[in-house]
């Protein structure tokens, strides 16, 4: 009976262990703060953004203890205000002020280095991806847009189009991790990504802070 109890609890250890072991991917959640700037172009029109926040889904494979890969699903919004410029001197139209807000949505796919295999670690994180720029200023006249709804049929709707542009975007960050037990993690980190808008401009940045909720499976 000993030595039975004895293998049955090795088998048990074992079992555990490798489920443990098993747990390569992870899930995690939380929201996303920006940090507000102004913002200068060419032809002297400034903008300045408020504090943005926002929300990040993230799915991540560990290929081993220290290094994992991930796509993240990033969606965030700020109001700003905008002094537009003529841009010409001879030009009889007066300067012009915006009082919006910026809607952004990014997908990203990066990898994350843990300095340590213990419940409690820094990291660094990378990445790059594609982020999607709404300014929601009217860009032409409300056009009449239908769709089928599953329980009502056909909606048709007003909906005026908006200047908005989709760019190629890169980020860095760095934080700390902490595994509450084998199933569960919560991480924070602070984010910079910077938005290539090209031309003129050329590229903006933005310093984000997150709080992660996860979970191991």
């Amino acid at each position: 009976m000993i030595w039975r109890s004895l293998l049955l609890a090795v088998l048990l250890a074992a079992l555990s262990a490798a489920a443990q072991a098993q747990r390569r991917s992870e899930f995690y959640a939380g929201p996303v703060f920006t940090d507000s700037k102004s913002y200068t172009f060419e032809g002297g029109t400034n903008v300045k953004t408020d504090t943005g926040w926002g929300f990040l889904l993230g799915f991540a494979h560990n290929f081993n203890p220290k290094l994992s890969g991930a796509i993240e699903l990033e969606w965030g919004t700020m109001d700003y205000r905008a002094t537009i410029q003529p841009g010409l001197t001879n030009n009889p139209n007066p300067v012009a002020t915006v009082n919006s807000s910026i809607d952004t949505g990014t997908v990203r796919f990066l990898g994350t280095y843990n300095f340590s295999e213990g419940p409690f670690t820094p990291f660094v994180t990378g990445g790059a991806g594609w982020s999607y720029v709404d300014t929601n200023i009217p860009s032409g006249l409300p056009q009449n847009v239908c769709w089928f709804y599953p329980w009502v049929g056909q909606v048709c709707t007003g909906v005026t189009p908006t200047y908005s542009t989709t760019r190629f975007s890169y980020n860095a960050g760095a934080g700390l991790r902490y595994n509450w037990g084998p199933n569960y993690f919560v991480r924070g980190l602070v984010n910079e990504q910077w938005i290539d808008f090209g031309g003129s401009y050329g590229t903006a940045s933005l310093t984000q802070y997150r709080l992660d909720f996860g979970i191991r499976f």
